[in-house]
């Protein structure tokens, strides 16, 4: 099974979170995108979710690589 995929901007404020749609998988392959961030005083801060299909979402990984976001490891369950 894949892991998740999560990147952070350059700056070190926003994270994103991909992680696969398995309910969508078989016939129309979906991703869900979180955005959050890291609290110094509590749980992240989640700002929204959404799901894209699978190409797009490759698609803006690969942009957002591009431009200085960074691979990082696991920042939340």
């Amino acid at each position: 099974m894949k892991r998740d995929g999560w990147i952070m901007e350059v700056n070190g404020v926003w994270i994103l979170r991909f992680r696969y749609d398995w309910e969508s998988w078989d016939q129309n392959p979906k991703v869900w995108i979180e955005r959050g961030r890291l609290e110094s005083n509590g749980p992240p801060l989640l700002k929204n979710r959404k799901r894209m299909r699978r190409g797009l979402a490759i698609k803006l990984w690969r942009e957002l690589l591009s431009t200085g976001w960074r691979r990082i490891p696991p920042q939340w369950d």
